[in-house]
């Protein structure tokens, strides 16, 4: 029996459907917007015409910032940043379209992540958390209804109804990208959270979140440095001394010691546990701060391999995606801690590193539109496989794929 991105890999088409996938992190500072051609008939091609970053204006990053903070956040706040997120995402799809002289009707659909506000994978009553939920705000009707073209959101819900995590999604996506017969392939993202994706070489797919990625680094970048956003290739970080004490207490973190599946996010290592991480080091220069910070990421990475992925699989090499790959301490750092495994960039093998995430949600979106589940349970702990995402159909209304 076909696994699931082996079916989408099989789906006949007369010509390529055309499609732009939408993306914001963790970091939010700004909505990736990839113009692609998916073509599958069995080795699936992805032509990506253009990817551009339409930024988050600093008074609306802060709302959002404030929308994810539970002590800031109130119900009138998110309500307007659902429509205002939805209008960015539309302006940043027409403006790719645009960008590659591409007339926006000619786009046959688009798949938006949304901005995420929150995500409840489990259950927590200590903190109230009664029942898992996740909350991605831009409304895909809003999406629809301003470009004119059928869109596809809300990927995590549907996961989640049927007793998931709703996270990772990506991992679908490397298998249809990558899978290979004849060996095991390990994906590493790093964007604000690190997740890892392994595909044996017999179709069976182990993914999860296994804790930061460039998200505590750039938090105490934002929080010590006025309008920096980030390390820059980790240049600070480099300059600095690991503190022993502060990065033991950080890998005692209960999150990486649990068992797959698992997803995590801001709720774990957001705003409150970089708090925390910066009151245990007063007075310390922040280029040893950073990196420690830098340390945590890249050892959590390689102990989530150790504990989780290496009694899976042998892979051999590394696929490594997302804006952690343009920090050149961190991508040291991983091969000094695991030189056995070659670590590639995700460029060498024909898709941005940048655009990756961007263009994975446009074949989320084409799954879901050609009926296909596009969500692992062995990975996110669902009770079946399930479709995907929810359809706004826009003034052309739907327009399916499947056979």
């Amino acid at each position: 029996m076909l696994t699931s991105y082996q079916q989408l890999r099989n789906i006949k088409l007369n010509s390529p459907v055309l499609a732009i996938g939408l993306m914001s992190g963790t970091s939010m500072d700004s909505v990736d917007a990839a113009l692609v051609s998916i073509s599958p008939c069995g080795d699936p091609r992805i032509n990506l015409i253009v990817y551009q970053e339409t930024s988050i204006p600093d008074q609306l990053r802060q709302r959002l910032k404030n929308a994810i903070d539970p002590q800031r956040s109130n119900v009138e706040l998110i309500c307007q940043l659902n429509f205002e997120m939805g209008e960015l995402f539309a302006d940043a799809a027409m403006a790719v379209a645009s960008n590659a002289n591409v007339d926006i009707k000619k786009v046959d659909f688009i798949g938006s992540h949304g901005q995420t506000i929150f995500h409840i994978p489990t259950t927590n009553k200590s903190r109230g958390w009664l029942t898992p939920s996740t909350l991605q705000i831009g409304d895909p009707c809003v999406i629809a209804e301003k470009t004119g073209v059928m869109t596809v959101g809300d990927f995590r819900v549907s996961d989640m109804a049927a007793g998931g995590t709703g996270a990772p999604l990506i991992p679908f996506v490397d298998a249809f990208l990558f899978a290979k017969n004849d060996k095991d392939v390990l994906c590493q993202n790093i964007g604000g959270i690190a997740n890892c994706t392994l595909i044996n070489r017999d179709g069976g797919i182990l993914a999860f979140d296994s804790g930061p990625g460039n998200m505590v680094m750039d938090l105490i970048i934002q929080k010590k440095i006025k309008g920096a956003c980030y390390d820059k290739n980790g240049e600070l970080a480099k300059k600095g001394t690991v503190i022993p004490h502060l990065l033991e207490m950080s890998l005692t973190h209960p999150y990486f010691a649990k068992c797959p599946p698992k997803a995590t996010g801001h709720e774990d290592f957001g705003g409150q546990f970089v708090q925390q991480f910066l009151n245990q080091i007063e007075g310390e220069p922040l280029e040893d701060i950073l990196a420690t910070a830098c340390e945590l990421t890249a050892q959590s990475i390689t102990n989530a391999y150790r504990r989780f992925i290496f009694p899976h699989g042998l892979p051999q090499e590394v696929i490594v995606s997302g804006g952690g790959v343009k920090n050149e301490f961190l991508m040291q750092r991983l091969e000094n801690l695991y030189p056995e495994l070659r670590w590639q960039s995700i460029d060498k093998y024909g898709v941005s590193s940048d655009a990756k995430e961007a263009i994975g949600f446009a074949i989320l979106a084409f799954s879901t539109l050609c009926g296909i589940p596009a969500n692992i349970p062995q990975v996110t702990g669902a009770s079946k496989p399930v479709v995907l995402g929810k359809i706004a159909p826009g003034p052309r209304g739907i327009i399916s794929f499947g056979p």
